[in-house]
C-alpha cells in the first residue's frame, strides 16, 4: 500500500484515513474530515517565509539535488509501483522517467532559472532592471529596480495521465521561492509523493514549503476541503481536461489568480522525400506516454501523394508493431478498450464504403494507422496516428486551422528552411515547433502552453 500524501513536519496528521485504488496501485490518503485545510495552509505560509531566505542560487541547487536523488533511487520495485499507479509498462515507465530526469537535474534548472531571470538576484530582492549602457548614466535614481516575487502558497491539479507531470510542477514553484501543495493526478501519485519526501529528508527547509495530498477531484465528500484550499490558496495551477479546468475556475474566488494548462494535441508535418526516418520517429512520438501527454501526436499530415502516402503508412504501421514490442503498451481499462474497438470498427466500415479512408490496426498491441481525409480525424488514444495526405505546406496549414485551439507541438520532418512556415504555425497557435525526433520531451525551459514556466508563477514588482 502506498501513502498518498506528506504533509509539512510538525503538522498534526490525519485522524482518519480512506483507502483507493489507483490504476493497480492501492493507495491512502487522508479521509475528507481528517484535516484542516486552513491549518495546512497556515503551515505551508511558515515554510514559505522560511524559504524566501534562501538564495536562489542555493535553492537551485537544493532542489536539482534532490530531483537527482529520485531519477538515481529509483529502481525495479519502484518502478513497478510507478507503472502499476499509472497503468504503463515497465519499460515505457523507465523510458518516460528518463527522459523527464534530463530537464530536473541540476545544471537544467539552472539554466531555466537563468534564462527566465537574466539576473536570478531579482527572485531574491529588487535589482536593476538592465545594466547601463556605455554613455548612460549610472544613477541609481533614474533606473527601475525590479524584483521577482511568487505568491505565498500554490496550489496544483496536477493531469492524471502521465507521471512526472507533478514532480515538474512542484520543482517550478520551489524554484520561484513558492510553498505548494500538490494534489497530484490519480496516476502521477506514488512518484509525487516519493519526490516529496526527498525534499523533505533533503533540507527541512524545503519540508516545510511542500506538502502533498491526493483526494477524489469532483466528490462530493471533499467539496468542503477543496474550496476551502481554492479560496486560502494565492494561486492555483490545474493540469486536466476541459471539464477539470471549468470546474475549478467556477469554484476559485476572484481574488485567487488561476493558471490553466488544458489538454492538447500534438501534431506532426512530414515530407517523407525529405525525411526518410520519420516513420520510426513518428511511432515513438505517438507511442511514448501511451499517447496521453500534451505532446503526443495523434495527427500526422503528409506531405505526398495517395501511393506514396499508403506506403509511407505501411511503414508506420510497422514502426508501431516494433514500438509495441520495445515499449509495451500500459493495460487499459474496459472503457478505454471499448472506446478504441467502437473507432476502429467506425473506420473499418468507412473503408469500406469508401477508397479515401485506408486502416492498419494490430492483433492486440493496441496501436492503429488511418489515412483519410482530414474531416474524419478524432483522436482515439491509445497509439492511434491519423494521417492525411497534403499537397504542401499551406494544405498543412488549411488542415491545422480548425485544431487551432488544442494545438501546442509541432513535429517536423524534411521541412526544414521552408521560410515563414513556422511563422504560419505560431498564428494558428501552436506555441512548439521542434524536430520530429525531439517532440516527446522539452527542454526545461520550453514554453508550456506559450508561457514561461517560472515567470508565469512570479508577480513582478517596481521601484523607483
Amino acid at each position: 500500500m502506498t501513502e498518498a500524501w506528506i504533509w509539512p513536519p510538525g503538522l498534526p496528521g490525519p485522524s482518519a484515513h480512506v483507502r483507493r485504488r489507483a490504476g493497480d496501485l492501492v493507495l491512502r490518503h487522508p479521509a475528507p474530515d481528517a484535516g484542516k485545510p486552513e491549518a495546512l495552509l497556515a503551515a505551508l505560509r511558515n515554510g514559505h517565509r522560511v524559504l524566501a531566505a534562501i538564495p536562489s542560487g542555493d535553492l537551485v541547487r537544493m532542489v536539482g539535488a534532490a530531483a537527482e536523488t529520485l531519477t538515481v533511487e529509483i529502481g525495479s520495485a519502484s518502478i513497478q509501483e510507478v507503472a502499476a499507479n499509472a497503468r504503463l509498462s515497465s519499460p515505457m515507465t523507465r523510458v518516460i522517467l528518463d527522459g523527464m530526469a534530463a530537464s530536473w537535474n541540476t545544471d537544467a534548472l539552472d539554466r531555466l532559472v537563468r534564462t527566465e531571470f537574466p539576473d536570478p538576484r531579482a527572485l531574491d530582492g529588487f535589482v536593476a532592471e538592465t545594466e547601463p549602457r556605455a554613455g548612460e548614466s549610472t544613477d541609481a535614481s533614474a533606473k527601475r529596480r525590479v524584483r521577482a516575487a511568487a505568491p505565498p502558497v500554490t496550489l496544483h491539479f496536477g493531469a492524471g495521465s502521465v507521471p512526472g507531470v507533478s514532480v515538474t510542477s512542484m520543482i517550478r514553484a520551489l524554484l520561484v521561492k513558492s510553498a505548494v501543495l500538490v494534489k497530484p493526478g490519480a496516476g502521477d501519485i506514488a512518484l509525487t509523493v516519493r519526490f516529496a519526501r526527498l525534499l523533505h529528508r533533503a533540507d527541512p527547509r524545503l519540508a516545510g514549503a511542500a506538502a502533498v495530498q491526493y483526494w477524489p477531484g469532483g466528490a462530493p465528500q471533499w467539496e468542503s476541503w477543496e474550496r476551502g484550499l481554492l479560496t486560502g490558496a494565492d494561486q492555483v495551477v490545474v493540469q486536466g481536461s476541459g471539464a477539470t479546468i471549468e470546474a475549478i475556475r467556477a469554484r476559485a474566488p476572484a481574488s485567487t489568480r488561476l493558471i490553466e494548462h488544458p489538454h492538447r494535441i500534438g501534431v506532426a508535418i512530414v515530407d517523407p522525400v525529405g525525411a526518410p526516418g520519420a516513420a520510426a520517429s513518428t511511432a515513438r512520438a505517438a507511442a511514448l506516454f501511451d499517447q496521453r501527454g500534451c505532446v503526443s501526436t495523434h495527427l500526422v499530415l503528409l506531405l505526398s501523394g495517395r501511393d506514396l502516402a499508403a506506403h509511407w503508412c505501411g511503414e508506420l504501421a510497422a514502426s508501431l508493431a516494433a514500438t509495441a514490442t520495445a515499449l509495451p503498451a500500459g493495460p487499459s481499462t474496459p472503457g478505454e478498450l471499448s472506446a478504441r474497438r467502437q473507432l476502429e470498427g467506425r473506420v473499418a466500415m468507412k473503408a469500406a464504403a469508401s477508397p479515401a479512408i485506408r486502416l492498419w490496426t494490430s492483433d492486440g498491441a493496441g496501436w492503429s494507422v488511418v489515412l483519410g481525409p482530414s474531416e474524419a480525424f478524432e483522436p482515439g488514444g491509445g497509439r492511434t496516428v491519423w494521417v492525411v495526405q497534403v499537397a504542401d505546406p499551406e494544405g498543412a496549414l488549411g488542415v491545422l486551422s480548425s485544431l487551432s485551439p488544442v494545438l501546442q507541438t509541432v513535429g517536423l520532418a524534411g521541412l526544414d528552411g521552408r521560410a515563414g512556415f513556422a511563422e504560419a504555425l505560431c498564428s494558428l497557435g501552436a506555441t512548439r515547433i521542434v524536430p520530429l525526433d525531439r517532440v516527446p520531451f522539452p527542454e526545461a525551459d520550453w514554453f508550456h502552453d506559450g508561457s514561461r514556466p517560472l515567470r508565469e508563477l512570479v508577480r513582478w514588482g517596481e521601484l523607483r
